[in-house]
This record gives structure tokens, C-alpha cells and sequence, in this order.
């Protein structure tokens, strides 16, 4: 591969907030030309947040006021030009646009469409209000974060960058399906479904034996030592997870613990799962004297899963990272150079990744409208003063 794999493709972005936007941005960077059409009548409030210069890379940016009927007929050209649709609207909002699928079809038959609503296009549930965090609640995911004996904890904004990520996938699927069968396809996509996706083993624990699961912190429901133990420094810390009795025989060697596998407490699996507490005092009041780095390579080179706990800096200068190329440098706006992570992923021979910095709003009105559709500069301005392109 001398080209990066979506190179040809052109995506019509509707998408807004956090999961869209994350998905056409990992879409952008794999080859694909990302038209993000947007509005200054009802901007996305993202925009102006920090997080919006990450998300919104490698992409281009128009105005359109999908309230005007002249608005809905150029966005419907863009589609025609197009090979996916994203949206992310709230259930019923596309479809009273004069953009559903069944629209789209008759635009381009061959189109594939993504939507994603907190709780589907369907059901009883459809119009919930349905945020992330929400989401978590909803799906029990905030039920099972903290720890034992603790209220619940909302963990952060999971599900939008995890449903972006998913539907990476999705239409890569329906793309490559599209190739060999010259088929479109409607996805219907369920924030809610995308996040009991991740919780496999409480759902099949309840199925199964009816256990309600509750917080477990860092502990495991089987092994021991299972956790993230102090270091030295100011909030270090090195993860440990040890399945296997040689694998406990390597810790204790390793920490220069030698007399704890002839503690009867710690004597086998069972007994180190029961008595995790105090095997958990014993182990931090050592690891806190090492660096969590060197003693992470430590464990590793004796067969320990280990892994240290690492700042944003660190993870910047972590050697693995770089070597992997996961960082990539690119042009803001203002000409200064930055660096972000690229794609998680690598492909054999893969050119590296399309990044590019976040467009401004409307910064390829000229390319799309006149270039790509057509129309003549009078034209353009005429729109622009009816506020159509707007």
C-alpha cells in the first residue's frame, strides 16, 4: 500500500459534539475527503472548546442553513457527490430536514448512511435525552465504576469517543461491502447498544447465575494481586495483575518478597483472592520505594503483566509510543507546528495519516460550491447574502 486505504472515498459530516466528530476525524486521517457541513445558525458548541481542535482534524468545512429549502437542495448535491453520510441528530430531526435515508437513496442509490441517537431510531425510548454520561447511568456502565462500598461514579465521557470508534468500523464494513456488491446500506446506531457492547461479562454473569455485579475499584473477581500499587514519586503508580502461580512466584522475587509464599494466607489462588486486602498493604509498602518505569520492565522481563500508570508528559516520552510513530506533527492554522496522537491503528505500508489542522468554519465554501458543484462566484456571493451558505 503506497496510499492511505480510504483515498477516493468522500463523506458528507453532519455529525456534531464528540462521537461524530471523532469517527470522521479517525476517517479523514485514513484518506477520506470529510465535508463537515456546518451553520453559523446553530453552531456546534464544541467549536469552542479545546477538544475541538483534536476532534475536528483532517477535514474540510462548509456553511449550509439546512432551514432554507435552497440549503437542503446543495446539501443533497453534496450527498449526490458523496459515499457515506453521518449524522448524529436527535431521532426524527434528519428525516424532517428532507435528508432520510429513503431521500438519500433516491439521490444516490448506492449511498451508505450512518445515523447514531442515544437510544436508536426505534423503540419506545427514542427520544430520551441522551448525552453521554447519560448514557453510562442508563446502561448500568456508572453502576460498576469505583469501589466496593463507595456511591457510583460517572467515570468521565466514555461513550461518545467509544461509539466514534465503533463506527469507524461500521463503515469500513459497509464500504468494503458497497465495493463488492455495489450495494448501500442503512446503519442505525444505538449509543446505548454500543456501550453494554463493553460490558460482556456483568450482563452474562446475570443471565447466567442472576448475580447483580457491584463496584470492584482495581480488584479483579478471580485473580490476586489485581490493582494499581503506589510508587515513588508524587502520584505514581504501577499496575499489576498476576493470574498464575508462577506468575506470584516472579512478583515475590522480583519485590524481594520471598517470605510471602510460605504465608499460609497467600498459599494458593484462592486463599491470595480472600486475603487481597492485606496481600495489597504488603506489596505497596515495598513498590512504593521503586520507579514505577524501571520496575515495570522489571516484571515484565520476569513474565509479571505490569504496567505503569503514566502522566500526559510521560506518555509523550514514552519510547514505545515513539518508536510506534503513534505522535504526528502537523500545521495549525497560525503556522505553528503541532503534535497529536495519530490513528491507533497501523496497516501494511501504510502512508502515514492525513493530518491536518481543524478547518475554520466555512474554510472550503469556494472549493465545495464552486469547484465540486458548480456554481459560479455571483452565484456563491447571492447565497451567501441570503444567507443560504451561512
Amino acid at each position: 500500500m503506497d496510499r492511505l486505504p480510504l483515498e477516493g472515498v468522500r463523506i458528507a459530516d453532519f455529525s456534531w459534539q464528540i462521537a461524530g466528530p471523532t469517527c470522521t476525524r479517525y476517517l479523514g486521517m485514513m484518506g477520506a475527503e470529510v465535508i463537515r457541513i456546518e451553520s453559523e445558525r446553530r453552531p456546534d458548541p464544541y467549536r469552542e472548546r479545546s477538544i475541538s481542535r483534536f476532534i475536528n482534524q483532517s477535514k474540510k468545512s462548509i456553511t449550509l442553513n439546512l432551514s432554507h429549502a435552497r440549503g437542503i437542495e446543495l446539501a443533497q448535491r453534496v450527498i449526490g457527490l458523496s459515499d457515506v453520510v453521518i449524522e448524529n441528530f436527535a431521532p426524527g430531526v434528519i428525516e424532517r430536514l428532507g435528508l432520510g435515508y429513503p431521500e438519500l437513496r433516491r439521490v444516490k442509490p448506492e449511498i451508505i448512511m450512518l445515523s447514531s441517537a442515544g437510544l436508536g431510531h426505534s423503540g419506545p425510548d427514542m427520544k430520551q435525552v441522551a448525552y453521554g454520561t447519560l448514557i453510562q447511568c442508563f446502561t448500568g456502565w456508572s453502576a460498576l465504576q469505583g469501589y466496593p462500598g463507595h456511591a457510583p461514579d460517572i467515570g468521565g465521557i466514555w461513550t461518545d469517543p467509544v461509539v466514534g470508534m465503533l463506527e469507524v468500523f461500521l463503515i469500513n464494513a459497509a464500504l468494503h461491502r458497497c465495493w463488492q456488491s455495489g450495494e448501500g446500506q442503512y446503519i442505525d446506531l444505538s449509543m446505548a447498544e454500543a456501550t453494554t457492547m463493553l460490558l460482556p461479562e456483568p450482563m452474562l454473569d446475570y443471565s447466567m447465575n442472576r448475580r447483580v455485579p457491584e463496584p470492584l475499584g482495581n480488584q479483579h473477581p478471580a485473580y490476586a494481586p489485581h490493582g494499581n500499587y503506589p510508587c515513588k514519586g508524587e502520584d505514581q503508580w504501577i499496575g499489576i495483575a498476576v493470574a498464575t502461580d508462577a506468575q506470584w512466584q516472579s512478583l515475590c522475587q522480583v519485590l524481594g518478597l520471598t517470605e510471602l509464599p510460605a504465608d499460609p494466607r497467600y498459599a494458593d489462588a484462592l486463599r491470595r483472592w480472600q486475603n487481597q486486602d492485606s496481600l495489597d498493604r504488603a506489596l505497596a509498602a515495598v513498590t512504593r520505594r521503586h520507579d514505577a518505569l524501571a520496575l515495570m520492565v522489571r516484571l515484565q522481563q520476569a513474565g509479571v503483566p505490569a504496567g505503569a500508570s503514566s502522566s500526559v508528559d510521560q506518555l509523550w516520552d514514552n519510547p514505545q509510543l515513539r518508536e510506534r510513530g503513534f505522535f504526528q506533527t502537523y500545521r495549525e492554522q497560525d503556522g505553528v507546528m503541532q503534535e497529536l496522537p495519530a490513528t491507533p491503528w497501523r496497516l501494511d505500508g501504510e502512508a502515514g495519516g492525513n493530518m491536518t489542522a481543524q478547518p475554520v468554519r466555512g474554510e472550503h465554501n469556494t472549493y465545495v460550491f464552486e469547484e465540486l458543484l458548480g456554481l459560479s462566484q455571483p452565484e456563491v456571493e447571492a447565497l451567501v447574502e441570503a444567507q443560504v451558505i451561512y
